[in-house]
């Protein structure tokens, strides 16, 4: 706990005499930067006078994440329509410079939970690869600060370890479970069920039947090229999702959103190293990354034409099983269309 203290005492240094301070979250953020934000405004502004606010840059696609912005009332601003120098004090949360997903900016304080950049510089740095959660990082400090989490921002932070961790299923360690553990009881369940189970928009039921009609399995691994996506974050939904068929241990999709070819990576072994895996994938360390059991990332297209993207998605297949150990893969397709029309 004297850790704790000292970044405490980190943080009060950083924000004496400072006036507003602005959080920044990576492009498209999730439940857990978003959650995150909002943990550190609540924390900074109860120790000392300053105002807060948080950005972010790209849009909130998916339903989950707009459900839970309106009905935690989480105040965010985009990135683009705020005033730079109207900011005494810069924030990045659940992120790092230099990332290939945050604005690149110097930040005085940065919190991150995922493996530490060579450029990742800053007042108060506390980037710790070793949790599952940002928001862990946040818990402990409201706690060790005996800051009063409201039942908006404990339902937040609950459904961050939910949404990131799969209920503390992956990547998840003993301080994320002691985190979660002292702010479950202060969340309201019906709000959170309501995050959790959101109505769906048409786009998403035809992103999912045209994924599921090019996705393809070889041996225990699966791939699925979804093209054209309504946001950045349904290629990784759809990564989980497919990693639950039976006798599947590697999942990996892409998607095109506007001029990035997003990458999503996942393995139910704990050991899998897919953080190190998916930097194969792209010629631009800094824009692709991850953890054991979770990685992702873009690559730019730069005007790529159908026939060079249908061809880097053919080279990423085989990179895929090449990495696991398989020189040639014979992908099959998950859906035989013959077959459904059999048993309908």
């Amino acid at each position: 706990m004297q850790n704790i203290s000292n970044q405490l005492q980190q943080l009060d240094k950083v924000l004496e005499d400072k006036k507003h301070l602005l959080i920044i979250v990576h492009n498209h953020p999730d439940p857990d930067a978003i959650a995150s934000a909002a943990a550190l405004s609540a924390l900074a502004e109860n120790r000392t006078d300053i105002k807060t606010s948080i950005a972010y840059g790209g849009f909130i696609g998916r339903a989950e994440n707009q459900t839970m912005v309106q009905k935690l009332k989480i105040r965010l601003k985009a990135y683009n329509r705020i005033k730079l120098d109207k900011y005494d004090c810069l924030a990045l949360v659940d992120g790092q410079p230099k990332a290939g997903n945050t604005p690149d900016l110097k930040y005085n304080i940065i919190i991150d939970h995922h493996p530490q950049l060579k450029n990742t510089k800053g007042d108060l740095v506390v980037v710790n690869p070793d949790i599952g959660v940002s928001a862990t990082i946040l818990v402990e400090w409201l706690n060790k600060s005996n800051v009063e989490i409201n039942v908006d921002l404990a339902t937040a932070l609950v459904y961050a370890f939910i949404s990131e961790t799969q209920n503390l299923g992956r990547e998840a360690g003993p301080r994320d479970m002691k985190a979660y553990l002292s702010i479950y009881d202060k969340a309201n369940m019906r709000r959170l069920s309501q995050i959790i189970h959101p109505k769906l928009p048409s786009s998403y039921f035809q992103t999912l039947a045209k994924t599921l009609h090019r996705t393809y399995s070889f041996k225990h691994l699966i791939c699925a090229h979804m093209g054209e996506v309504p946001n950045t974050e349904i290629v990784s939904e759809m990564a989980d999702f497919l990693l639950r068929r039976e006798r599947i241990s590697w999942s990996f999709c892409t998607g095109i959103f506007k001029d990035q070819f997003i990458l999503s990576l996942r393995s139910s072994n704990p050991k899998a190293k897919a953080g190190k895996i998916i930097k194969h994938f792209s010629t631009d360390p800094y824009k692709v990354g991850g953890h054991d059991m979770m990685a992702g990332g873009y690559i730019t297209l730069e005007n790529k034409k159908e026939e060079e993207i249908n061809k880097l998605e053919e080279e990423l297949s085989a990179d895929f099983a090449r990495l696991l150990g398989y020189k040639e893969a014979q992908w099959k397709p998950l859906l035989d269309v013959s077959e459904i029309k059999e048993n309908t």
